[in-house]
């Protein structure tokens, strides 16, 4: 039991770590090569905090754990909302800009929807696969050229200042040596990880469903939760907003899209009636939390935080009860 545990723990550390040091990489390799900075935050940002997601069910899709790679997007889909946006809100009340909540936010929904959609015959397919890549790709392409026409230069100091570009090196040898020890670090957490949390389920008599909605979710979910709280303590709400919403987003077209092109992913009956649904509920209540029944429109106050925080709580204890 204790070497199950102790792969966990080291699993989402290699996770943590791997993922800050291939992101360390990609932006400066980036900023050798002359990409601009705002690109550089929307895709090696971006990208960066969901590789633990993309590793992980990647791992479990070629380890044959089907549950763990599907309920790993979801549950983190749920964490995102209802723990990292309320633990967030918890540290102080965030500002929520009226662009995201009528730009990204009605994408998340539809995103979230019509993945919903596809997997009520039971599994993504590889054309389905296809699809969600497709619009992942095509969702950075629109960002991009959103951004530079419209994102203002605090904003892209903020991203340059926050690590998305570093200053460039001298020589390529540290920035490549960086991305190899990140991948080194995110595949061996990612093995370690599902290797150790399905050990974990068996030995308890726990379903891998559920080991991948939240122990696995959450292991994955760290850096998204390091980056909002990192946010809402420097008054930087876009980030911790944002990030939030912008993960979600990849996680759905990304991290359900690529391993379905390895193989078809399969859709378990439980999470489609009752993990899908909850993960629609906890994305349409962004709309009323965001925009604040409070009065103060576009706000989520420290109220809100605790409600988000308690219903994942509930949601947890409800998976783990006899």
């Amino acid at each position: 039991m204790l070497l199950y545990l102790t792969a966990v723990f080291l699993g989402t550390a290699a996770l943590v770590w791997g993922a800050d040091r291939f992101v360390d990489g990609a932006a400066a390799l980036a900023r050798r090569l002359g990409i601009s900075p705002i690109i550089v935050g929307l895709t090696v940002v971006s990208f960066g905090t969901s590789l633990p997601e993309l590793l992980v069910s990647t791992a479990a899709t070629l380890m044959g754990h089907p549950d763990v790679a599907v309920g790993n997007v979801v549950g983190s889909n749920i964490a995102n909302i209802g723990l990292i946006l309320g633990a967030a809100s918890l540290f102080r009340p965030l500002i929520v800009h009226g662009s995201l909540m009528r730009r990204e936010y009605p994408l998340l929904v539809g995103v979230s929807v019509i993945a919903w959609l596809m997997a009520r015959d039971g599994s993504f397919s590889r054309f389905e696969g296809i699809l969600l890549v497709s619009g992942l790709a095509l969702f950075l392409v629109w960002m991009g050229i959103v951004s530079k026409q419209n994102t203002p230069e605090a904003i892209l100091a903020e991203v340059v200042k926050s690590g998305a570009a570093r200053e460039p090196l001298e020589s390529l040898k540290k920035p490549v040596l960086f991305l190899v020890l990140g991948l080194v670090g995110l595949t061996a957490g990612s093995r370690a990880l599902v290797w150790g949390g399905v050990a974990l389920a068996r030995a308890y008599g726990v379903s891998e469903l559920v080991v991948g909605l939240t122990l696995v979710a959450l292991g994955t979910s760290f850096p998204e939760l390091a980056t909002s709280v990192a946010g809402a303590i420097k008054k930087q709400d876009d980030i911790a907003v944002g990030n939030v919403v912008g993960s979600n987003l990849f996680n759905t077209l990304g991290i359900l899209g690529i391993p379905s092109l390895i193989r078809p992913l399969e859709v378990s009956t439980e999470v489609f009636h009752r993990d899908f649904p909850a993960m629609l509920l906890a994305t349409a209540l962004l709309w009323p939390v965001c925009r604040s029944w409070w009065g103060r429109r576009g706000r989520v106050n420290r109220i809100e935080g605790g409600a988000l925080v308690a219903g994942y709580l509930i949601y947890v204890v409800y998976l783990l009860k006899p």
